[in-house]
Order: C-alpha cells, then sequence, then structure tokens
C-alpha cells in the first residue's frame, strides 16, 4: 500500500513551492511531483540532487522524506496527518545532522529536528487558517510562534535565514487572525514584525505578504487611504517575471481593487481586477503560492466583493454565476465562505430571502466559525429576521438561534 509523504508536501510547502512551480523548477509534469507525495512513484536517483537542493536538505534527509517508516505513516491510525508530518520532519532532520556533524550529541540534533519540525508547525497554521478553523489557530499560534523566535534567536547561524523566513510566514498568521477578529491595531502590529523578520532575511516575498496584511490592518482600521497607498506601491516593486512575482503582484492588485470600490472609485477598481485577471490567466490556474489562493476563480471571487462593496447587487450575481467555486484548490473553505456571504447580501438586497438563507446555510456549511464571527453574516441574519416570513425561509431562524443572532 503507498505511504502519503506528508512531511515531503510540508517541506515543499515551507519553502514557498506549490506542486506546479516545484515540478517546473525540475523539469518534470505536474502530476509527477503529486504522486511523489501521495506515495505511488519515487523520484529516480538522477533527479534526487536537484530536489534535495531545490528542497534545502541533504539526500540523507530526503531519502527519509521520500521513505517514512510504516510505523509513523502507516501503522499508528490514531495519528492526525499533522503528528505523522512532524514524526517524520523530525527523523529527516535527525539524520541530516547526523550527517552533516559526524555526531550523536544531544544538542545540535535537536536544534536541526526544531527547524524543520517548526516548519511543518507554520505549514499547519497557514492551512488551518485557510480551512476557517480560526479557535484551532489560536490554540496553536503560541506555541509555534514561541518555537520560531527560539530558533531565531538561538538556532544555528547557518539556518538564521530560513528561521527568520519562518518567524515572518508566523507573524502572517497572526496578522491574519487578529485582523479577520476585527483587531486592526494587533493586525498592523503583526504585520510589522513580519516585515521586520522579511527584512532581516531579505525575502522579497516576505516584504509583499507583511505588506499586504499591513494594508488589511489598516483598512480593518479605517485608514483606507494608507492602505491603498502600501498595497499599490508593494505591487508595483514585483518586477520579476515568475510565478512568484506574479500571484504577490495579483494579490496586492486585488486589495488594492477592493479599496478602490470602498471609495466608491468604479473606474481604478475595474481596471485593477482586470490586471489582476490577466496575471491570473497567465499563470494559468487557481493556486495556493504563499498562502495567497490567487488565480482565476480567486479573482472572479474579488469580483463579487468589489461589486458588493460597490453596493451593486445584480453585479455582484452576475458575476457569481461565472464562478464554478469548486475550482479553488482544496481546503480554501474561508474563499468559498466569502462567495456564499456575498451571494446572500446580494440576494437579500434584492429581497430573494430563500436564496440569501441558502447561501447563508452554505457558508455555514464550509466555515461555521466564520459566519458565527463575521459583523456582515450576523447583520445580514438580523436584517432577515426582521422581515421573516417562516413558510418562506423555516431554516433561518435555525441559523439565527446556532450563531447566537436569536435567543
Amino acid at each position: 500500500m503507498a505511504i502519503r509523504r506528508d512531511a515531503l508536501a510540508a517541506r515543499r510547502e515551507a519553502l514557498g513551492f506549490t506542486q506546479e512551480t516545484l515540478a517546473q523548477a525540475l523539469g518534470v509534469e505536474l502530476s509527477t511531483t503529486g504522486r511523489w507525495e501521495r506515495g505511488t512513484l519515487t523520484p529516480q536517483p538522477w533527479r534526487r540532487p536537484d530536489l534535495a537542493k531545490l528542497l534545502k536538505v541533504s539526500l540523507d534527509e530526503l531519502d527519509i522524506l521520500l521513505n517514512p517508516p510504516q510505523t509513523m505513516a502507516a501503522g499508528r491510525s490514531s495519528a492526525t496527518r499533522r503528528e505523522v508530518m512532524v514524526d517524520a520532519a523530525l527523523l529527516a532532520g535527525l539524520i541530516a545532522s547526523e550527517h552533516m556533524l559526524g555526531t550523536h550529541s544531544e544538542e545540535p540534533l535537536r536544534q536541526q529536528a526544531t527547524l524543520v519540525s517548526a516548519s511543518a508547525g507554520v505549514t499547519d497554521l497557514h492551512r488551518k487558517y485557510q480551512a476557517a478553523r480560526y479557535g484551532d489557530v489560536a490554540r496553536r499560534l503560541p506555541e509555534v510562534n514561541a518555537a520560531v523566535d527560539a530558533l531565531v534567536a538561538g538556532g544555528p547561524a547557518r539556518q538564521r535565514r530560513e528561521a527568520l523566513g519562518l518567524q515572518c510566514s508566523v507573524a502572517i498568521v497572526a496578522a491574519k487572525l487578529a485582523t479577520k477578529a476585527g483587531d486592526g491595531e494587533a493586525g498592523w502590529a503583526a504585520a510589522e514584525r513580519a516585515r521586520e523578520a522579511a527584512e532581516s532575511a531579505e525575502d522579497t516575498f516576505g516584504l509583499a505578504a507583511a505588506a499586504y496584511q499591513r494594508a488589511c490592518a489598516l483598512l480593518r482600521a479605517g485608514d483606507s487611504e494608507n492602505a491603498e497607498q502600501i498595497a499599490v506601491s508593494a505591487a508595483a516593486g514585483l518586477r520579476g517575471q515568475d510565478p512568484q512575482s506574479a500571484t504577490w503582484r495579483g494579490a496586492l492588485t486585488l486589495i488594492s481593487s477592493v479599496i478602490a470600490a470602498r471609495r466608491n472609485d468604479f473606474a481604478a477598481a475595474r481596471e485593477r481586477l482586470d490586471h489582476a485577471d490577466e496575471l491570473a490567466r497567465w499563470l494559468g490556474a487557481d493556486d495556493n503560492i504563499g498562502w495567497t489562493a490567487f488565480g482565476p476563480t480567486n479573482v472572479l471571487i474579488h469580483r463579487t466583493s468589489v461589486a458588493v462593496a460597490l453596493n451593486d447587487p445584480r453585479g455582484t450575481l452576475a458575476t457569481a454565476e461565472q464562478l464554478d467555486i469548486t475550482a479553488l484548490p482544496v481546503g480554501l473553505n474561508g474563499r468559498q465562505a466569502q462567495f456564499h456571504l456575498d451571494s446572500a447580501w446580494a440576494h437579500a438586497q434584492l429581497v430573494e430571502d430563500p436564496q440569501a438563507v441558502i447561501h447563508l446555510l452554505e457558508t455555514e456549511r464550509v466555515a461555521p466559525e466564520l459566519v458565527r464571527a463575521n459583523p456582515n453574516a450576523r447583520s445580514l441574519i438580523e436584517d432577515l429576521l426582521a422581515r421573516e416570513r417562516r413558510r418562506d425561509v423555516p431554516a433561518l431562524r435555525g441559523l439565527a438561534l446556532r450563531t447566537g443572532v436569536a435567543a
């Protein structure tokens, strides 16, 4: 039976590669990298030096990532996917340290293993956030943050840049979580920590991610002018002709389009959406580089959000009809929920309450924590309750009770 190589996938994601971009760098088919991670195909020996170089591991470490012990990967049926990932990553780190250091001293081995497992921990936070499991992220964040900070402060000097990259990435999660909770000030502070770590690591895309979160935090705090300036300036600074540059330019352009719409500048919003669409089409697929979920489907989701900001319910629904929400990568529950929430708003504005409730129920299904915490969702449910016709929308009352809108 094939054994999934979850630690191999975690290592790839921690370094900012998607399966597609890793395949491109190696000159192999996209399906090949996916089969490597599912355990149905093993890289040929002549591929392994290049793969190890891209993943920044030794050949010994790569061998463990490709051949996880069955007691870890398959024999522990009660283990979570994250536990399997961390176990395999820890063992890979131990072997790599012994190979490089020629010693079995416990302290160097512990440090090397901690760096690899911390990467898996940060990856796990991002996945949970995108799955709209905000409570899990909040509980896990302090532990992962402390581990990463310890690596930056006391880890091996040769690994400092990678540790700083992790520090930037975990601060991005903290910024997202704070902004999502409505705390723009805390979101800004976390985004600033991300920026400082990215500057120390000389990480161009970490700086782009920090700029995006700084803009989001300012927007949440009501400072749309400075938010727009940061997003536009950061996008203009990314001139590379590669998937990561295009992705971050696109993501920053999308947030700036929403900001333009909120100040009722339809022309600027449309121009930016069109530019983001060009970048997404150049990429050619819905992807998740840098945890952005940027791609053609995400551009359409932002078109619906721009129509909402412009108070255009018919435009919102016209765009929504073009969307195949299933085209998004698996696990992007938050993005799916935003699509359903925007659609629910549009139907409510047109007094199409049954359709609005259907979309709210879909929002609850894919992201129950979001619909309970999102002030726009709660406000929408309150508005629908104010004109409730139980015969037409029998599910509305139960939804209101579950989300705490009705007692």
